[in-house]
């Protein structure tokens, strides 16, 4: 499975701090999957497409202090070698989600600001 992120240093700690206020934090999950939905659109673009089954099972999950986005499971194991290669044999890195990461960081931060404010 691939999966990857941006990882926002002092977030579970901002999340954590809101709830200890009384802010209702529930209202990030909102928040937290608008950006995975468009994390997994973006991947899903940048996937190599020769079936097309890759960027098809790329998907977001919902959760109150994070937005994963993965590729792959049982029925698509080549996700991790296909996004960060396999030299064995000769498959090369694409690196799908980590374009995925970088196209998605502004649109993220400002989700994340818009939604704490």
């Amino acid at each position: 499975m691939a999966v990857s992120g941006v990882r926002i240093e002092g977030l579970d700690r901002v999340v954590r701090g809101l709830q200890q206020v009384g802010v209702e934090v529930d209202d990030l999950k909102d928040v937290f999957q608008q950006i995975s939905q468009r994390g997994a659109r973006i991947a899903a673009a940048f996937a190599p497409k020769q079936s097309g089954r890759l960027a098809g099972d790329i998907r977001g999950n919902r959760a109150k202090s994070k937005a994963v986005i993965t590729a792959g499971r049982k029925s698509v194991p080549y996700a991790g070698p296909i996004n960060y290669g396999w030299p064995k044999r000769n498959i090369g890195a694409s690196g799908f989600m980590q374009r995925a990461d970088r196209a998605m960081r502004p649109f993220a931060l400002r989700q994340l600001n818009s939604g704490i404010n």
